[in-house]
């Protein structure tokens, strides 16, 4: 212990008998005046100020300046009085206020510390609030921009995993993320109201929607509304298809160009048949995984086969999906409507597939031509019906009617029969945004006079024409197959 001065603060003593006591109780004064609730005005400006208030103290940056400042240690405490400077020791533990950084320092050392760095616990707190206010309500409360969570590392003691536990009381009580905007819930993570993890969102903070769910004893995931990420690209003409990054599996449905229908005969007399009906496209489906796959596929649509004019029915074009070169999927088109003769008016086959497509109707001159097919294939596009016929005895027999596409599905209706009359057209898929047949075209009607009428177009995708009615002076004229079509259908 040290007669001279206090152990801790190092106040002067005053010595008995001692002249002019005065001055060591100022100096006693002064310093408590510096070390008692300190303040300093910074501890980061460098040039010593020309004319600071009594009291004014300040801590010495790296390189101080000034007359008094120059030559200083760093970390010094500097405190102005009447014109003067002095330095005040300033002992391990004191506790400083900077002014112009709004920050507490304490002495650790000989240096200078942030003092959150000497507090090793803080127990208790009944509130805490970073940037804003804490409440009642919310006794921690967080006002920042960004928020960083570490692991202690092997080398810092720890053992460099990192694992939050949130606890609730009893199950019907609520632990979860409440996820806001505007401070109105936008979603909702958590155990709310039991204990199976759940999922829901909301767009006004008031009605709510649940996405999912994972039961905790079998650990299965319930999807409220669903989870899969579906996008279907319908192609009526070729070019290339870019697979989605996201997609874990492509389905591809190929529908080849239905046929058009052949044209009807013609002449005097005897028996002249009309045009047989053009088949429907081919019906291909495969289903690929994506990860299988190139980044983009080259897709080639067929087009729709002519009717005939004094001829056959052309035979409708395939539809395919390549993958470079190499065919991964193929729908052949149909086979066109047969020109119609003295003996026959065949039909046209329909698209090879599993089964077969739809085939067109043969014409026939002791009854009305045949009907395109619909259930020889019930999910594939309609055969074309035949033409009408006519017979040695000059009877004239209507045309048959389009095959419907899709007739066990979304049904496209074919075209009505011609009877002395052209045949209609099929018609296009009535939803072509769920399934894509369309309707055959109806075969025309014979005539017994003049040219036989025209058979009808079929409907898009892949329906055949009708065939041409028979005629005296022409025959009618086949109707023209309808187009392919490419579906592709990514699932994610």
């Amino acid at each position: 212990m040290s007669d001279d001065q206090t152990a801790r603060l190092g106040l002067p003593y005053l010595a008995a008998g001692q002249m002019q006591k005065h001055v060591t109780l100022n100096e006693a004064l002064t310093r408590l005046d510096a070390l008692v609730q300190p303040a300093v005005l910074s501890r980061s400006q460098q040039a010593q100020p020309a004319a600071p208030p009594d009291g004014a103290l300040y801590i010495l940056p790296p390189d101080a300046t000034g007359d008094a400042w120059t030559g200083k240690a760093e970390g010094a405490l500097m405190r102005a009085e009447a014109g003067g400077w002095s330095v005040i020791e300033a002992p391990d533990g004191l506790v400083v206020l900077v002014a112009d950084a709004d920050e507490l320092v304490v002495r650790h050392g000989g240096a200078w510390v942030a003092l959150g760095t000497r507090l090793e616990a803080v127990q208790n707190l009944n509130r805490l609030g970073l940037g804003t206010s804490a409440d009642a309500v919310n006794p921690f409360a967080a006002r920042l921009n960004k928020a960083l969570w570490t692991a202690r590392t092997l080398g810092d003691g720890g053992d460099g995993d990192l694992r939050l536990t949130f606890n609730k009381e009893g199950a019907a009580d609520v632990l979860s993320l409440l996820f806001q905007s505007g401070y109105g819930g936008r979603a909702e993570l958590g155990l709310i109201g039991d204990d199976d993890l759940r999922l829901k969102v909301s767009t006004d903070g008031s009605t709510w929607r649940d996405v999912w769910s994972v039961d905790r004893a079998s650990g299965r995931v319930s999807f409220d509304l669903g989870a899969t990420r579906r996008t279907v690209t319908v192609l009526t003409a070729g070019g290339g298809y870019a697979v989605p990054p996201w997609a874990r599996t492509i389905e591809a449905i190929a529908i080849g160009a239905g046929a058009g229908g052949g044209a009807g005969a013609f002449g005097a007399s005897g028996s002249r048949f009309g045009g047989g009906g053009g088949g429907a496209g081919g019906v291909s489906r495969a289903v690929w995984p994506a990860d299988q796959l190139p980044a983009s596929l080259t897709v080639v649509v067929g087009a729709g086969g002519a009717g005939g004019v004094g001829s056959a029915g052309s035979s409708g074009n395939g539809s395919a999906v390549y993958s470079g070169s190499t065919p991964l999927l193929i729908a052949t088109g149909g086979g066109g409507g047969g020109l119609g003769g003295a003996v026959s008016g065949t039909a046209g086959a329909g698209g090879a597939g599993a089964p077969n497509s739809n085939g067109g109707g043969a014409s026939s001159v002791a009854a009305a031509g045949a009907a395109g097919k619909s259930f020889d294939r019930p999910d594939a596009p309609g055969g074309g019906g035949a033409g009408g016929g006519l017979d040695g005895a000059g009877a004239a027999r209507p045309g048959g009617a389009g095959g419907d596409g899709a007739a066990l599905a979304v049904k496209a209706v074919g075209g009505a029969a011609g009877s002395g009359a052209s045949g209609g057209a099929g018609a296009v898929a009535p939803q072509p945004g769920l399934y894509w047949a369309g309707g055959g075209g109806g075969g025309g009607g014979a005539v017994t006079s003049g040219a036989g009428h025209d058979g009808g177009a079929g409907g898009l995708a892949g329906a055949g024409g009708g065939g041409g009615g028979a005629g005296v002076t022409a025959g009618g004229v086949g109707g023209a197959g309808a187009g392919g079509l490419v579906w592709l259908i990514a699932q994610g």
